[in-house]
């Protein structure tokens, strides 16, 4: 446990140190919410105001900022100069490091998240009514599962110089078609059966559901279900084709 603690500690330094980093993961969340909430303002959705819809698909976006393209460019990075292989020469067990980066990652998600969460209640009058327990768990189930996606890239990305630009189409597809930003029955018909495959559709659908209509988690089982399977299915392909080298 301590090894662990040292090691999420380490993550953290160099995780502060990082202005890309730093941007990326969360001014870049934040740019968004802002620019949005400055475009649409109280701009109606199907009775519904933009930016009620719009701040639980920049939670999700910001979660695939961090699990998706901060764990996959940055892994591969440090792989690619050899930082894992010296480390397997010291007492460290390979699980503290990935286990370091998992718990230090999860903390910048719930920062992203509660930043997001005060700008769209103070500067844009944003209302969550539902159950703020079960959001964060819902919260909790998305962030493993684009950690463990972005972990599963890993094993078929061989170079810092590919990692970057096929974490970029992994995450611009789910934002753009998972209903981040806007809602899929708006989309041509054929797009829409790919938007329902995404777990970033579901995860949005979930957090407005908790967020916006204030329902309990029988309303969204079969979404976390959905978002689970994912998770299941990236944790064992990451577990398969993972390198340390």
């Amino acid at each position: 446990m301590n090894a662990l603690l040292r090691q999420t500690a380490l993550e953290t330094k160099l995780f502060l140190r990082s202005r890309d980093g730093l941007f990326w993961t969360l001014a870049f969340p934040i740019f968004f919410i802002v620019l949005f909430g400055l475009i649409y303002g109280d701009e109606m959705w199907d009775d519904l105001r933009a930016i009620d819809f719009i701040l639980p698909g920049i939670i999700v976006l910001a979660l695939m900022v961090t699990g998706i393209m901060a764990t996959t460019t940055g892994f591969v990075e440090e792989r690619e100069k050899g930082i894992y292989r010296r480390l397997s020469l010291t007492p460290l067990k390979k699980h503290n490091i990935i286990g370091g980066q998992i718990v230090n990652r999860y903390i910048i998600i719930l920062v992203q998240t509660l930043l997001l969460v005060l700008i769209g209640i103070l500067a844009f009058k944003v209302s969550i009514v539902g159950n703020y327990f079960l959001f964060w768990l819902v919260l909790t189930l998305g962030g493993l599962c684009f950690l463990t996606l972005g972990f599963a890239l890993t094993g078929f990305i061989k170079s810092t110089k590919s990692a970057t630009p096929i974490a970029m189409i992994i995450f611009f597809m789910m934002m753009f078609l998972g209903g981040v930003l806007f809602p899929i029955d708006i989309m041509p018909k054929f797009l829409e059966y790919i938007a329902i495959a995404l777990p970033s559709t579901h995860l949005s659908d979930a957090l407005r559901i908790i967020a916006i209509e204030g329902q309990g988690i029988g309303a969204v089982w079969t979404d976390l279900l959905i978002v689970g399977g994912w998770t299941i299915g990236c944790f064992a392909v990451s577990i398969r084709f993972f390198r340390w080298e």
